[in-house]
């Protein structure tokens, strides 16, 4: 498992992460990882160690598998951020 903190993004900190999680189907290559990556997010304004997070289900479109680690940290941040961004739109 692998996990990023990054912030504050307008006011909140992000912490994502990716871990491997197994598969009944094949790896797509020789040499590929024996599973998926799948990503997760959650947001505080008081620090990444903070115990009051958001806890909201985001919208992460048609991409939820993940070849990477780097894959999935990187488009469960993105999500996270749009999230924001629309919370602030909307106060």
């Amino acid at each position: 498992m692998a996990e990023r903190v990054s912030g504050p993004y307008r006011g909140y900190y992000i912490s994502a992460a990716a871990r491997l999680v197994a598969t009944y189907e094949p790896a797509a290559q020789a040499g590929g990882p024996d599973g998926i990556y799948v990503g997760s997010v959650s947001l505080s304004q008081r620090g990444p160690d903070d115990p009051h997070r958001i806890e909201t289900l985001l919208d992460l479109g048609s991409e939820h598998r993940f070849a990477t680690e780097d894959d999935a940290l990187e488009h469960v941040e993105q999500a996270a951020r749009a999230y924001i961004d629309q919370l602030l739109a909307n106060a």
